[in-house]
């Protein structure tokens, strides 16, 4: 990691993981955000990180579709009026954010 000032970083990384091993990483976006959701978001997946207002991330070896229901975004537990998406990351990331969220990635792919 390259500290280029202040709390912000630049960092770029490729996992190295074997395909089954490493567990997966997957962004929450809510378009619509929600207390409920994020209290769901908070009790399911404790050591979340808040990227910004609306964009998680979570460890889970579950399927995008289980995380979408899980946090209230599909199915019978749906929170009305909530839009959001989530995406499972491809083990590549590049660019300059706060150095928090470079510290939590550093520590979810060291806990592998």
């Amino acid at each position: 990691m390259a500290d280029i000032g202040g709390n912000a970083m630049s960092i770029a990384s490729w996992s190295q993981a074997a395909p089954g091993q490493a567990m997966p990483i997957h962004i929450i976006l809510l378009t619509t955000p929600s207390a409920d959701v994020i209290a769901r978001i908070e009790e399911k997946y404790p050591n979340h990180h808040q990227v910004m207002e609306g964009c998680y991330l979570v460890q889970s070896k579950e399927l995008t579709q289980d995380i979408a229901v899980n946090v209230g975004l599909k199915g019978e537990g749906r929170v009305e009026d909530v839009t959001g998406v989530v995406f499972k990351l491809n083990g590549a990331y590049s660019g300059y954010a706060a150095r928090t969220l470079w510290e939590w990635l550093g520590e979810v792919e060291e806990a592998e």
